[in-house]
């Protein structure tokens, strides 16, 4: 399977650390050899680094780590094909971005999800998948039923919107996920993924900052997420409180 990792943030600071403890496990001390990305928002736009290769042998990924990006969301990945036949390409490595009501909207997924292709149709909706992933496949289904809920969805109703379709998709097989607009940072939890809230003082303002792993990158107390919940944060606080999806779809 693959590894996520996100952030939401306060205010802008970076990720070089937790990148930099990821990247080994793309290829070295990890499976995760079959493409990397990660997207720092600027505002409503996304900034995405991705590639078809092995995170640990990536000089841009090495490059990241090492450069002063700053952002208050940010979304990364480390892929495993799975099947194997849905090989290494551009269109297949994650994260998935699209544009909605003049955001970009990013998308990563960890796990499987058989016959999604052809579960609920997609040909009834504006979002299509490029690649051959059932993760992009669950993106576009997602986008797709927020774009039918019309534009400017507060974080209880975004929830309220995609909760039965994430409990649809997750009886399918294993879906953890993360999503951003830019502004709302929504993580469900199917099966395993670790939060780890940090407070920090720095400047004339205290940040407060949220990390998502799937297993934790530190020896910090990194906090176990309900199996089945959905989290939607911003500027690193809970801003809605946790959604669930039924227990028959939570592994």
């Amino acid at each position: 399977m693959c590894e996520l990792f996100a952030m939401s943030a306060s205010r802008p600071t970076d990720v070089n650390q937790s990148l930099a403890l990821l990247q080994p496990r793309g290829g070295e001390i990890g499976p995760h050899a079959d493409g990397w990305g990660v997207a720092f928002y600027e505002g409503r736009a996304a900034r995405i680094f991705k590639e078809p290769v092995p995170a640990a042998e990536s000089r841009c990924l090495a490059f990241i780590t090492e450069y002063d990006f700053r952002s208050t969301n940010v979304i990364a990945h480390i892929r495993k094909a799975n099947p194997e036949k849905i090989g290494r390409a551009s269109a297949n490595t994650h994260p998935f971005e699209r544009e909605l009501d003049g955001r970009s909207w990013v998308f990563a997924h960890n796990g499987k999800l058989p016959g999604v292709s052809t579960a609920p149709p997609l040909s009834s909706g504006r979002f299509q998948p490029l690649g051959d992933t059932d993760s992009e496949h669950a993106f576009c289904l997602l986008l797709n039923r927020i774009a039918e809920s019309g534009p400017g969805l507060s974080a209880g109703e975004l929830l309220t919107t995609i909760t039965p379709l994430i409990s649809d998709l997750a009886s399918l097989g294993e879906f953890n996920f993360m999503l951003s607009d830019g502004e709302h940072l929504i993580a469900h939890a199917h099966t395993h993924l670790h939060k780890l809230r940090r407070n920090c003082c720095g400047g004339d303002a205290a940040q407060e900052i949220v990390l998502f792993a799937t297993k934790p990158l530190t020896d910090e107390p990194w906090q176990p997420l309900e199996p089945g919940s959905v989290h939607v944060f911003a500027e690193g606080k809970e801003v809605h409180p946790n959604g669930s999806i039924p227990a028959s779809h939570a592994a």
